[in-house]
Parts: structure tokens; sequence; C-alpha cells
């Protein structure tokens, strides 16, 4: 294998793990074979692994013919593994990048795609992926959340259909209700399941009641994320003038967005239009917006990222929505029900904090309905919630148990604190 930028063994950068991730860049031959690493997903014998490790555009892989963003994808990958920021990195980079090459059956006339094993992806995912690489935090959540198939193969045709209807219902949205009846007016995609919801048409919808859920993402867009100059930047990356703190609701443009916080408000007005048994509840933003900054950090598919966020949150709301409808809260899913989980947790792992927590009559629904319906991103800056996010986001257990799990440490972790205070400086305690 080449070693890339560092053709010397003897090259300070050129580490083992660097010297694998330049070789799979920039092989443009004959079928990359890359050692599974302890990894191997069918038992020794069963799969091989084809030549994906970056190659160029179009490269044929056992076989067929790697699609375009796939490639891209796998090659970008391995070129920036070059340029990790340690050896340890690099190494964790490799062994992401092992798991995404596609590997293939056995079968010498017609070898099948085995596809991402998220046995292996999962675990991986719950160890944070590198910051090094925003592109495979992108798309290693877009699977996750079940966007994006495990077959790499169908990567492209995936999101070119998903891209065209995105544009495709903000086309019919903006037509339905009338993009010179409100300066603020409309925007619309949909998710595969509601595509057919849709179906071209308000079905009785006002304008009165669009403009309502609008006024009420305008409010909260404007208070997302405050501390991150992300949001305050135009879309096109040229100005911070026209969205920075301190910007008024009505100056959110969903018709025409200049910035990321009208591209925000839009993604979720298009969900609320689709979603009418749900529509917009406060705190929706706070779980979009991880969503949408770490797509448009992905120098592959930024271009894409309202299209790409408005179906991951979709994904995302399927497991969330109960906790955010009120005629749903009594049920398992909904938020009363998952409040008593943690209550029960938290019985279970520190009787004694319960207990006293009881005793002062600080009952669970004063401070954990934020924690569990935005999972903790309104409690830590944006960093912490993408690692946090990894880690979530690969628990498919529904509704998550490693949430409620760290929900429960948080209050352990000052339980020495909430048992020497009274109600008031409990709940301060515990709120903050």
């Amino acid at each position: 294998l080449s070693s890339g930028t560092c053709p010397s063994s003897h090259c300070p950068r050129s580490t083992p793990a660097r010297r694998w991730a330049a070789g799979a860049a920039s092989a443009a031959g004959a079928p990359l074979h890359v050692p599974a690493a302890g990894m191997d997903r069918r038992g020794a014998g069963t799969s091989r692994r084809g030549a994906a490790g970056g190659v160029p555009q179009g490269h044929s892989v056992g076989g067929r013919r790697l699609p375009a963003i796939a490639s891209a994808f796998l090659q970008h990958v391995g070129e920036q593994t070059q340029r990790a920021s340690s050896e340890k990195v690099a190494q964790r980079l490799v062994r992401f990048f092992q798991v995404l090459v596609p590997r293939f059956t056995d079968d010498p006339d017609s070898p099948r795609p085995l596809g991402i094993d998220l046995n292996v992806v999962r675990p991986l995912c719950g160890e944070g992926v590198p910051d090094d690489i925003p592109a495979l935090r992108a798309a290693l959540w877009k699977v996750m959340l079940g966007y994006l198939p495990t077959d790499l193969f169908q990567w492209d045709g995936t999101l070119e259909a998903a891209r065209a209807s995105y544009q495709k219902f903000l086309q019919e949205l903006l037509k339905d209700f009338g993009a010179d009846d409100a300066a603020r007016g409309t925007a619309s995609p949909s998710a595969p399941s509601a595509a057919g919801a849709a179906g071209g048409s308000d079905g009785g919808r006002s304008d009165k009641e669009l403009d309502a859920v609008l006024t009420q993402i305008s409010k909260d867009v404007v208070r997302t994320r405050i501390e991150l100059a992300f949001f305050g930047r135009s879309v096109d990356g040229t100005s911070e003038s026209l969205c920075g703190i301190g910007r008024e609701p009505e100056s959110i443009d969903v018709v025409n967005p200049s910035c990321h916080l009208d591209v925000l408000a839009r993604v979720l007005l298009v969900y609320a239009w689709l979603n009418r048994g749900v529509l917009y509840v406060q705190g929706m933003n706070e779980l979009c917006a991880p969503l949408y900054f770490a797509f448009a950090q992905d120098p592959l598919s930024s271009a894409s990222a309202e299209a790409d966020t408005f179906f991951c949150f979709s994904h995302m709301m399927a497991t969330m929505r109960d906790a955010f409808v009120k005629s749903l809260d009594d049920s398992d899913n909904g938020m009363l029900g998952r409040i008593e989980q943690y209550s029960v947790l938290l019985r279970e792992k520190d009787v004694q904090v319960w207990g006293y927590l009881q005793k002062l009559q600080v009952k669970p629904v004063f401070y954990t309905v934020r924690w569990l319906t935005l999972m903790l991103a309104q409690e830590l800056n944006m960093p912490d919630t993408l690692r946090l996010w990894d880690s979530l986001l690969s628990d498919f257990a529904r509704p998550h148990p490693l949430l409620l799990y760290l929900c429960v440490a948080m209050v352990m972790r000052v339980r020495e604190a909430i048992l020497a205070f009274d109600f008031s400086d409990s709940m301060e305690l515990l709120q903050r």
C-alpha cells in the first residue's frame, strides 16, 4: 500500500494506521482486502471485503460499480484519516473505515453486498465518533436513524429520491398556501411515510392556523443555541448581520431563507404541516438543531443539509413524538410513562435519594421533562451534545434506556448535595 503524503516509513506522521488509510484512499487497481480486525461479521470464509477504500468515483467493487456519493464518502474518510489529530484517533477511524467498506458473500458467480453490520457500528458509535471527520458522524447518524440503508450501493438512490421529494413538497406547500400571502410563508417536503398524507393539499388547514404554528416556531428558533455563531450566519457563509443574537421572530423567513435560523424554522414548519396530529411543540427546535448542525458541517453534503435534517428529524420523532402529544402522556412512551420509568430506575439504583426526594415532594415531573424530551440537548453545549448523541442514537431500544440511565446518573452524581438540601435548594439544583 502506498503511504500517501508520507512516502517514507520513517516519516513522523507515517504511523501504521495512517499508512493503512493512505493506501486505502489511493487504491485504484485490484480489490483491497482489508483484515477484519476481529470484527468478521459472518464467520471465517463466508465474506470478503471489496476495494471501496476511497477509490475514485465509479470504481467497481466486488464486480459492481460503487455509486458516486458512496465512493466520494469512502475516499474522503480514507484521506482524512491520514490527517487525524493523533495516532489513537487514526486507529479509531480505521476501525470505522473497515466496517464501512462494502463486504460481499463469497459466491464467485454473484457476490452480494452484506451491508454495514449495525452490531459492529453501534458499539463503535457508542464510544464516540471522532470529530476529525464531520462527514463520518453525519453519515453514521443517518444510518442509525434509518434514513440511509446499510447497503452503500443504495445510498445514492435513497438520497437523490429523498432530496427530490423534499423539493417537490416545498413547491407544493408554497403553492397551497401562497408565498405572496405571508412574507414568512411556507415550505415543505415529506418523510416517505408522510408523502401520501400531504397529498398536495392542505386538507382544510387554514392559513391562519399555519401562521400560528409558524409564529410559535419563530419565537423558539430565535432562542435556539444563541451561544453558537453558526446559527447566526447566512446560509452562504458570507454574513452574520441578518441573524445575530437578538433577532426578532418576525424576521424569520421560510420562503427565502437567508440564514441557518430560517432553515431550521422551515424544517420544523414542514414537519408540522405534514404531521397534523403532532404539529409543533416547544422543544422540537432543540431536537432538530443538533441534527442540522451536524449535517451542515459535512463538506460532502452540506448543500442538502436541510432535506437530510427533515427526514432524520422525522425518523427521530417517530420514536419521540408520544412524549410531545398530551393525549398520550399516560402511555408507556408518553411523557408521564417515561418519567415513571425514570423514577423506577432511580429507586432501583439509589433508593436513599429516591426516598428523600419523595419526602421533600420533589417530583420527577418537576425536573425530568426537559431531560427526557430533548435528549439532554439543552443541558449541554453543542460539542458535548454531539458526543452524547453518538451514543444515544446507537441505542436502538425504545424509548432509549441509555437516556434513562444518564438521567439517573446525573442525579446520583449530586446525591450528597441533594441529601443535605431542602425542597427549594434541591429544586434549584435539579432544574439548573
